[in-house]
């Protein structure tokens, strides 16, 4: 509605996508989008069971009640957290003319992508999201599979080549990349390989032994370079 000034002229409207000012008395402004991601800092450093209302509010320096003002409960804040999290997910840029490079290249981007949202595939096993999935997230997914399609797989293996990549890059990050991000205290990440570094264990593994000294010199980002020249591969296989 259009207000008038002193001299009786109409006056343009407020904006309404004014954008709200970061901070205000010493305290970030809260919007949904930042107490999300403010939940997701919690998971990532401690894990779905600690990501409580109470929690969240802590983080952002106000009470659990000043929150139920932008998220109606818990739920509503996975809701939230979901779409925030979605927002960021790199959109697959697939060329079928050097498809082996292209796909190499959405690997990386969706791998930065799960090292940025620790604790979101934690969180995916221990609650159910499947109500706040929307066409819209899944667009990636279908451009994905829609790039095997082209490449001339049949449904099936372009079924199974969609699962195995998002396998490959998700168990990385789960199992390899957050050991290295997020080492637990005390421990060493440059130290650890997976393979048994006690003497008295490796006395009676003699083949991992054997494995010891290139472990130790092989960097993660070097190990996913190879889990993606065999996934590359196992398309090769299929096409």
């Amino acid at each position: 509605m259009a207000t008038t000034d002193d001299a009786g002229t109409a006056a343009a409207p407020r904006s309404r996508s004014r954008s709200r000012p970061e901070f205000r008395n010493g305290r970030p402004t809260l919007t949904r989008e930042r107490i999300a991601r403010a939940a997701l800092e919690i998971l990532g450093e401690a894990g779905p069971a600690e990501l409580t209302m109470r929690a969240v509010g802590a983080r952002l320096g106000v009470s659990p009640r000043a929150l139920y003002n932008y998220v109606a409960d818990r739920r509503d804040l996975l809701k939230e957290i979901v779409a925030v999290c979605q927002s960021d997910r790199p959109w697959p840029q697939l060329d079928t003319a050097r498809w082996q490079e292209s796909l190499r290249a959405y690997c990386r981007a969706l791998r930065a992508w799960y090292r940025a949202h620790p604790g979101m595939l934690a969180l995916a096993r221990a609650e159910d999201l499947t109500p706040f999935a929307s066409t819209e997230m899944s667009r990636p997914d279908d451009a994905l599979v829609g790039f095997f399609l082209d490449l001339g797989l049949s449904p099936r293996n372009a079924y199974r080549a969609w699962t195995i990549t998002v396998l490959q890059v998700s168990g990385f990050t789960e199992v390899w990349d957050a050991w290295h991000d997020r080492p637990p205290a005390g421990s060493d990440p440059a130290a650890w390989t997976g393979v048994p570094p006690a003497p008295e264990a490796a006395a009676h593994l003699p083949h991992l032994r054997r494995l010891a000294a290139a472990s130790a010199a092989e960097p993660p980002d070097d190990l996913f370079e190879t889990v993606l020249t065999m996934l590359v591969t196992g398309v090769e296989a299929m096409v």
